[in-house]
């Protein structure tokens, strides 16, 4: 083939995917909402556990999950952050790198009571470094680190609940 008809098929396929991006064509890129968990509604408890929960309503808000009153609960239970240091300066003794552990449990109980997840433990880690020479960014560093870790924390519950054989098998 030759070079002008390599950049011929080169546009026709990015022309193609441009045409389909701007249709409203997306690849999947999360599980969709098992029928058993439609309208899951989302509470949490502890620390950590508010934040937490709201992370997750708002991630499946976006697959299309609404709250219903009635609908199966998402309970995560004893969340709370815990934090430590990872990294020590030789040379003064400051704190430089630190470890953000989520911890929390989670399960989902049935519209009709009954547990339809059992209990299950999350920890999820993230590190962050701290910069002695500018203390302010280093605030802010930490509260865009504690955002991040509830979203990772919600996308790790969301990829168990929504994955989990319980309730990706069909009904009868």
């Amino acid at each position: 083939m030759s070079r002008t008809g390599q950049w011929r098929r080169c546009w026709l396929v990015a022309g193609m995917a441009l045409l389909l991006g701007g249709c409203g064509f997306h690849l999947q890129t999360g599980a969709s909402i098992p029928p058993r968990l439609v309208g899951l509604r989302v509470a949490g408890t502890g620390p950590s556990g508010g934040t937490l929960a709201q992370a997750v309503d708002r991630a499946l808000q976006r697959r299309g999950n609404h709250a219903q009153s009635g609908g199966p609960l998402l309970q995560i239970d004893n969340a709370y952050v815990s934090q430590r240091i990872i990294s020590i300066s030789p040379s003064n003794g400051v704190a430089l790198e630190f470890l953000d552990t989520l911890h929390a449990e989670i399960s989902v109980i049935g519209s009709d009571h009954q547990l339809l997840l059992t209990p299950q433990p999350l920890l999820v880690e993230n590190s962050f470094s701290y910069n002695s020479s500018n203390p302010l960014a280093t605030n802010e560093q930490q509260i865009t680190t504690q955002r991040l870790l509830m979203e990772q924390g919600a996308r790790q519950i969301l990829r168990r609940v929504l994955n989990s054989p319980d309730f990706r098998q069909q009904a009868p």
